[in-house]
């Protein structure tokens, strides 16, 4: 998985919570619903990244410097 994909996935995650967010302000039914699959969503697009991050030789040059 290239680093794109993991970003993407981190702003769809974040298209999802802001309509998340606007339906529960608007009180319609699955608000909360989206919310929650959005912010998990937003979870494994981050731990992607932090991953292929961490697995990128020189990361571990410089944590270990």
């Amino acid at each position: 998985m290239k680093a794109k994909h993991a970003l993407i996935l981190y702003a769809l995650g974040l298209c999802g919570d802001a309509i998340g967010t606007l339906f529960i302000i608007e009180h319609w039914v699955g608000g909360r619903e989206i919310s929650l699959v959005a912010s998990l969503i937003k979870l494994c697009g981050i731990l992607l990244l932090l991953a292929k991050l961490l697995a990128h030789p020189r990361v571990k040059q410089f944590l270990n410097s």
